[in-house]
């Protein structure tokens, strides 16, 4: 007898053609609260901000190793002799165009309608979580990851006002 499996993959693909600040790269870290997939009644909190790497962004080959060109998790830049234990690897977000936050909220409807028919719908319950999307030169926006149950705090003094707490 064989047991059919489902398997769970992931599809990646490197995006080239990066916005660049101050020649680095970063994402753009975002909250979502959902109040109900069904009806799915979701609501982006209004400040969000950049994490950026410490080390200018090189597509190089010879830099593809070097996490601290191509990671912009401050849990990995924390570490790198570059990054300011004042401000970290943060910034204020600022408006690009609204074009681009209407892409953005097809990403959060997207991933959250993929994931619906799987989640608890109580009445009574919330989910929080957070969104990192990096950006292209041609202000396209890329889902990097969903983490389910962030961190709301903040340990660097120009974040804290932004922490949800």
């Amino acid at each position: 007898m064989t047991q059919s499996t489902k398997e769970a993959y992931v599809i990646s693909l490197y995006i080239n053609n990066l916005l660049l600040i101050g020649g680095r790269k970063f994402d753009l870290r975002l909250y979502v609260l959902v109040s109900t997939y069904r009806p799915l009644r979701y609501y982006m909190h209004k400040l969000g901000f950049f994490c950026f790497c410490t080390v200018k962004y090189t597509p190089s080959t010879s830099e593809l190793d070097n996490m601290f060109v191509h990671l912009t998790n401050v849990a990995i830049q924390k570490h790198g002799e570059d990054y300011n234990q004042i401000h970290g690897g943060t910034g204020a977000r600022e408006e690009v165009t609204s074009k681009l936050f209407n892409e953005i909220h097809w990403i959060f409807m997207q991933s959250l309608k993929a994931v619906a028919p799987m989640m608890n719908n109580d009445k009574h319950c919330f989910e929080c979580y957070s969104y990192d999307i990096i950006i292209n030169d041609k202000l396209k926006p890329w889902l990097i990851e969903v983490n389910a149950s962030p961190s709301l705090t903040s340990t660097l003094p120009t974040t804290k006002s932004l922490s949800i707490t």
